[in-house]
């Protein structure tokens, strides 16, 4: 079975390279889950983008956690 290699990104914290089944349920959360990393409180970016959970990721994606961003002037 093939698999995809993909980097799990926290900012401010761990990367943690993670490889998993390339049979179309390669997902965010499936990254989430292998990469042992909680989501909670945290916007998610698949190669800088804007993403969810459900996105299948490819090859060398690099999934990170952002901290929501508040703003105001």
């Amino acid at each position: 079975m093939a698999e995809i290699f993909v980097k799990v990104a926290r900012l401010g914290s761990r990367v943690t390279e993670v490889y998993l089944p390339d049979s179309g349920e390669a997902t965010v959360a499936a990254a989430l889950a292998a990469a042992e990393v909680d989501p909670g409180g945290y916007d998610l970016r698949v190669n800088g983008a804007p993403t969810t959970p459900s996105a299948v990721l490819a090859d060398g994606d690099v999934v990170t956690l952002v901290p929501p961003i508040k703003g105001g002037v």
